[in-house]
């Protein structure tokens, strides 16, 4: 109100909601509500239209919009092995994928709104949950629970609270919300939790969560779960029951199921393609063929592989037992279009607005090459079979390569790497300290080039010599791939409790650093003579080498047996079995590398440095004739570059690390096996459900799928001629 209408009257007067007006004379001219909009209202209705048009898109990129739902049922479930009492839950009833309005009635109808869904490898739990958040988005009134579907790989139940959990996701992945509204949000619990895969946690941490969730859960609030039945039925016989959450659990589909959604999913012009096939379900339901569509994941390939009518494919062919004699044919046949149908060749959709456009947002990396990726796939497939395990394991992906090869290629790394950070490094430290009788910047230069260029082969050969070496006999005693560990000071304790290293591990790398540190610095002393000799052409460059060598191979043993032997004590092995996911676990070791080399190689390089001094005096300064010196810049610049050298060579043959990034980043991509961004595929194979997350590792959907991509492409037996009958 202005000075003016202060002193004429005019203004507004306001009780609350209410505003009066009044003119001159006080006479009221009308009257009307102030509407405030609530802040957490607005920020839930942003969401829920944010998430909409992300699970409609993602819906239609994974083939679940566009055509009838696969009708599969569900069976409700109370008490017994899974369920909790009947009263506190309330009955969902019947529910059908085919009815999503039926089935969110339901949900909607429970006493909790807490729903369990169970059911196995393919059987389409993750499918039911997108088109149920879709249905309960599009039917999202005021002050109803915005449903947020989320994977439950990167939960840590011992480690952080479920509301800290979903906070953090919620911020991760919808930037423009702000701490505030999000903790208001789910204070109010206006967020409905869709958690997928309880089974994608290490299996000694399910139990953890299911009492976690009901803690959380304690003051009320909705949530829904999946998970595979036989993990959660382990899990719930170590903990309780999700409390006062009705569980349904999938069925088999019928054969008439079956045949119905085929025919409904196709036009009415295209309907007598399939009839060959739907015709001979029917006639004999206990056909190869009949048997393998009652699964939810091989249906929906059926349907995918002849959606468009081809000339020398048909629906019907699947029924023919000359070509598809079993179940498995059939399954490998339809696998062959699982590529195609997850990796679609068609333009990547934009992204939506409010969501998170990195390489981690569902519709990245889409448009890929689908022949690459089956070459991708069949690698990792096969590296399993090879193995023998369904753990995919990131830190075993170099194991794929045979051992001698790994040593080589690890050592031939390690030498570049280290060339090019210690060739440089030095040529600017002989530049800087350039003594020479010719003043002026373009000495310094020339000095510094010759130096750098001298010690990335002085040095480069030597490393790819040792660090093969050091590689292999790593490997052997380890026994296979060297796997994440942390670092963990010690101070009593035991080891068995604490995971720290025991006295043969400690000595084993005491002598692994021995072992390295003497190849090491024999191979520089030798090649440091070669180029001496090459450059000067003086005799006695070969002599001095060989002495170089015997007192840096004695020093580098010495100083590698100590720092060896205190890196195990200072280390702790991870327990794998209750990791945190892939990614975070690989993040977790690049910072125990790091840590590790900034800890030990100053103590490296000291030892190095310091160790010139008394081994000269203690010879008197001469070795076969050749006289020994050791000046204090000698001995600093020798200690920097090879604690620089030696901790990362050490931290690329020697850690996960190391092995992920020489492997899974470098070698593995340039021979085709793998792409650069392996673990961003690893993760776009989890969002589009050919891989799952178990812990820190990951394992093929189903075991099939595994099996399919290991073995060479099944391909039909052709049609026998019919003139030849």
């Amino acid at each position: 109100m202005t000075d003016a209408e202060r002193s004429s009257g005019r203004g507004a007067a306001r009780g609350g909601p209410l505003a009066l007006q009044y003119g001159d004379h006080n006479v009221q001219n009308n009257y009307f509500n102030l509407a405030f909009p609530d802040p957490v209202e607005l920020g839930a209705q942003r969401l829920g239209r944010v998430l909409l048009g992300q699970w409609r898109q993602e819906a239609a990129l994974r083939g679940l919009s566009g055509a009838p739902p696969i009708p599969v049922r569900w069976r409700a479930t109370n008490g017994g092995e899974v369920g909790d009492h009947l009263g506190p839950t309330g009955d969902p009833g019947e529910g059908n994928a085919a009815d999503l309005a039926a089935f969110a009635d339901a949900f909607s109808g429970l006493k909790q709104r807490r729903l369990v869904v169970l059911g196995g490898a393919g059987s389409g739990k993750t499918s039911l949950v997108v088109l149920l958040v879709i249905e309960l988005l599009q039917r999202m009134d005021e002050g109803d629970p915005v449903p947020v579907l989320l994977s439950l790989a990167s939960w840590r139940p011992a480690e952080e609270h479920l509301a800290g959990w979903l906070e953090r996701q919620l911020l991760r992945e919808y930037p423009y919300l702000d701490r505030g509204t999000v903790r208001v949000l789910l204070r109010d619990q206006r967020i409905l939790p869709v958690l997928d895969g309880l089974d994608e946690l290490p299996a000694a941490e399910r139990p953890d969560a299911l009492e976690a969730l009901n803690a959380a859960l304690a003051g009320g609030g909705p949530l829904i779960l999946t998970s595979r039945t036989a993990d959660y039925a382990a899990a719930v016989r170590s903990a309780s029951v999700l409390r006062e959450a009705a569980v349904v659990q999938a069925d088999p589909l019928t054969v008439e199921e079956a045949v119905r959604y085929l025919l409904r999913s196709a036009t009415p012009q295209h309907q007598e393609r399939w009839r060959p096939l739907t015709d001979a379900l029917i006639e004999d339901p206990s056909c190869p063929a009949a048997e393998a569509l009652r699964v939810p994941l091989m249906l929906w390939l059926c349907r995918t592989a002849y959606r468009r009518p081809a000339a020398d494919e048909n629906p019907g062919d699947l029924v023919d037992r000359r070509r598809f004699p079993t179940v498995e044919a059939i399954e490998g046949h339809l696998l062959d279009s699982l590529v195609p149908a997850v990796y679609p060749a068609t333009p990547l959709p934009p992204p939506q607005p409010g969501r998170r456009t990195s390489r981690e947002a569902p519709w990245e990396g889409r448009q890929r090459d689908q022949e690459q990726v089956s070459r991708w796939l069949a690698f990792l497939a096969r590296h399993l079979e090879q193995r023998r395990t369904a753990d995919l394991a990131w830190w075993e992906l170099g194991t794929a390569v045979r051992l001698v090869p790994r040593m080589i290629v690890t050592g031939l790394v390690c030498a570049v790497c280290l060339s090019v950070l210690v060739g440089p490094l030095d040529g600017v430290l002989a530049a800087i300290g350039y003594t020479g009788p010719e003043p002026g910047l373009g000495p310094r230069l020339r000095q510094g080039l010759l130096i750098g260029a001298a010690d990335v082969l002085i040095n480069g050969v030597p490393a790819a010599v040792a660090f093969t070496l050091v590689h292999g006999i790593g490997v052997l005693l380890k026994g296979g791939a060297p796997e994440p560990s942390r670092v963990r000071i010690r101070v009593g304790g035991r080891s068995g409790r604490s995971g720290a290293r025991s006295g043969p591990e400690i000595l084993a790398r005491s002598g692994l650093g021995i072992a390295g540190g003497l190849a090491a610095g024999l191979g520089i002393g030798l090649v440091q003579g070669l180029v001496r000799r090459l450059l000067t052409g003086d005799p006695p460059a070969l002599r001095v080498g060989l002495v170089d060598g015997v007192l840096y191979g004695g020093m580098f043993a010495f100083a590698g047996g100590i720092i060896g032997a205190l890196m195990a004590w200072c280390e702790a092995s991870v327990d794998i079995e209750s990791a945190p996911a892939p990614r975070e676990l690989l993040g977790r070791n690049r910072r125990t590398v790091f840590l590790q080399w900034f800890m030990f190689a100053p103590l490296f390089g000291v030892v190095i440095g310091v160790a010139g001094w008394p081994v000269v005096g203690l010879l008197d300064g001469d070795l076969w004739g050749v006289r020994l010196g050791w000046t204090v810049p000698d001995g600093l610049r020798f200690g920097l570059l090879t604690a620089c050298g030696a901790g990362l060579g050490a931290g690329l043959s020697l850690t996960a690390w190391g092995q992920w990034t020489v492997f899974a980043r470098l070698w593995l991509p340039l021979t085709g096996r793998l792409p650069r961004a392996a673990m961003a595929f690893l993760e776009d194979a989890h969002r589009r459900g050919v891989l799952r997350k178990v812990g820190a590792v990951y394992q093929f959907r189903h075991a099939r799928i595994q099996q399919h991509f290991a073995g060479p492409p099944v391909r039909p037996r052709p049609p026998e001629d019919a003139s030849r009958r």
